[in-house]
């Protein structure tokens, strides 16, 4: 029987209501608590150590944005562009991303706790090396995303598209994948070791242990 997994942490605000920010006050290692960010494009292009605490992106243009060791905590993103952005070393906790386009997006050495996409348009993203815990994914396109050397254990994927999903490397242990469309997925047995799927998947899945399945023809 699988194990009962538990939905990420959602984000906490703090009291008092969010106060919004403008592009002008953003600079490098600066800290935002509190505030909302909404509507327009953020024009921030290249940020380094920022911290985003209690925050709220609502349609924000974020496509090409070049950020930095950026710190996002108990922050949600709903319905912003960020394709084409690069994130290098990015760290998520308690945070929640839903009807986002994330095309394209670079988020390598990215740090995830307690992190839930939801209805995320995520096709030719880069994940690599990124580091997860709690991870839960849910009708999100993945396609052709790499997740290449990424730890991943425990990660959830309900209803994703995972057509060409680069997997190779990644440490997939306790990850659930049952209700993922997995036709062309890209992985290896080592990283299927631990995995949950479908009886319905191993058709998808057998040409991993070498065999061909083809039913039989009638005489």
């Amino acid at each position: 029987m699988t194990a009962l997994v538990k939905a990420p942490q959602p984000p906490k605000y703090p009291k008092g209501g969010l106060r919004p920010l403008l592009p002008a006050e953003l600079e490098d290692e600066s800290v935002f608590r509190g505030r909302l960010i909404e509507g327009g494009s953020l024009d921030a292009g290249t940020l380094q150590g920022v911290s985003f605490e209690g925050c709220l992106f609502r349609e924000v243009d974020l496509s090409g944005t070049h950020w930095n060791l950026v710190r996002l905590a108990d922050v949600c993103l709903e319905g912003c562009d960020l394709s084409g952005a690069h994130w290098k070393e990015a760290s998520l906790e308690r945070a929640q991303i839903s009807d986002c386009r994330l095309m394209g997006m670079h988020l390598p050495g990215a740090r995830l706790r307690h992190v839930r996409l939801i209805r995320v348009a995520a096709p030719l993203s880069l994940w690599l090396g990124a580091e997860a815990k709690h991870l839960w994914l849910e009708d999100c396109d993945l396609t052709e995303a790499v997740f290449m050397d990424a730890a991943l254990a425990g990660a959830v994927f309900r209803r994703c598209r995972l057509s060409g999903t680069d997997f190779h490397g990644a440490g997939l242990d306790g990850a659930d994948l049952r209700s993922s469309d997995l036709a062309g997925v890209r992985l290896g047995l080592r990283e299927l070791a631990g995995v949950t799927v479908e009886p319905l998947h191993l058709l998808n899945l057998a040409h991993l242990l070498g065999v061909r399945v083809e039913e039989l023809d009638a005489f």
